[in-house]
């Protein structure tokens, strides 16, 4: 978990960076980095779907769909490639969809499923 969290917090930097600079980055990098975005943001999405019972409704149900906007967009983007209009606002709400995935791990609900650490006597 640890690693994919630091994962998340250096997919920030490098989002807003290439918000920055749209025009010089390859080909090959930016199909990487919108990859490796999409895939950083599927395990929030999976745990939302588990511990969908356990969280405030109107809030997950906004962060799902903006993740599930995010992941589609950034699937196309992967294998449509460059040339992309608006394309350093995507990086913005890329770097944003990162931000929020620690956060949510910061503060997501134990499901009832897991186990729980013994009490002590």
């Amino acid at each position: 978990m640890i690693f994919y969290l630091l994962l998340c917090a250096f997919m920030v930097p490098v989002n807003l960076w290439a918000a920055i600079t749209p025009h010089l980055h390859s080909e090959i990098s930016m199909r990487i980095l919108h990859a490796v975005s999409t895939v950083v943001l599927l395990p929030v999405l999976l745990a939302l779907w588990q511990s969908r019972r356990l969280v405030i409704k109107v809030l997950a149900s906004v962060y799902a769909v903006f993740l599930v906007v995010m992941v589609v967009v950034n699937a196309w983007i992967t294998v449509m490639g460059m040339g992309v209009e608006m394309g350093w606002l995507d990086h913005i709400f890329l770097a944003v969809a990162a931000v929020s995935v620690i956060p949510f791990y910061l503060v997501l609900p134990e499901a009832s499923g897991r186990s729980k650490p013994a009490s002590s006597l």
